[in-house]
């Protein structure tokens, strides 16, 4: 099976405007986006989609792969649907682009499970929350799940009502789709449920009685929502070097 990483990137954020671009150690976020991601094993190829005329002139300039979309849509899952109509894969991941410090381990552990179990169409990361400050932190998407592992609901506000770190999830900014439900994802277009949590996608898949499964995982990224996370990657960064 053919698996291409797609990472969707938009200038225009409502917090933190011209987001992939901006500089962690002199390089553009989107390039250690990039270059982090490609490395993961079972990963054929991957590309960067935008349809910002200056990400895709950061993008040529540093020998990244980039695919121009349309201004029209509004999601990431979307982005990744347009790709798949020239590039052709069995397997899309959505990484994200504000995950510069993205895990390759992470990436294969989405791969690596949904060569193995083909009636999955729809495949995320989950991981334990342990304190209440991120529990209550409306940036990170919690979940909650079935007995399965199969999503029952996702929302930014805190989930379940009381706080109990053995069963409060987050979602990692990576996820896996097969072909075929990609093109039935896009066609359904923004659900209710999706828009009423801010660009959950997920939501649109369960509300038209798909299955998104959450598998557990060790990884833990640091998304950069504000300009002030700069720092707190080149932080990071620097000790990892140590």
């Amino acid at each position: 099976m053919r698996v291409q990483g797609v990472i969707p990137a938009r200038y225009e954020s409502t917090r933190f405007p011209g987001k992939p671009l901006a500089l962690i150690n002199g390089k553009p976020m989107i390039w250690w986006v990039y270059n982090r991601a490609k490395n993961a094993k079972g990963l054929d190829d991957i590309c960067v989609a935008t349809d910002d005329d200056r990400i895709y002139e950061v993008c040529i300039a540093n020998n990244m792969n980039v695919v121009m979309t349309s201004k029209e849509i509004c999601t990431g899952a979307d982005r990744v649907a347009e790709v798949s109509k020239s590039v052709m894969a069995d397997i899309y991941l959505n990484i994200q682009g504000d995950e510069p410090l993205i895990e390759t381990g992470a990436i294969e552990q989405i791969i690596d499970y949904m060569q193995s179990n083909p009636d999955v169409d729809y495949l995320g990361l989950k991981s334990q929350i342990e304190n209440e400050t991120e529990w209550k932190n409306y940036n990170v998407v919690k979940a909650i799940t079935d007995v399965n592992g199969d999503a029952m609901y996702f929302s930014r506000i805190p989930v379940p009502t009381v706080f109990n770190a053995n069963s409060v999830y987050r979602v990692m900014g990576l996820y896996g789709y097969r072909s075929d439900f990609l093109k039935k994802f896009y066609a359904l277009g923004q659900s209710p449920l999706e828009k009423a949590e801010k660009g959950v996608e997920m939501l649109r898949a369960m509300e038209n009685g798909y299955k998104v499964r959450l598998i557990d995982t060790k990884y833990h990224s640091i998304g950069v929502d504000l300009p002030e996370h700069i720092s707190e990657i080149e932080k990071k960064l620097a000790m990892m070097e140590q």
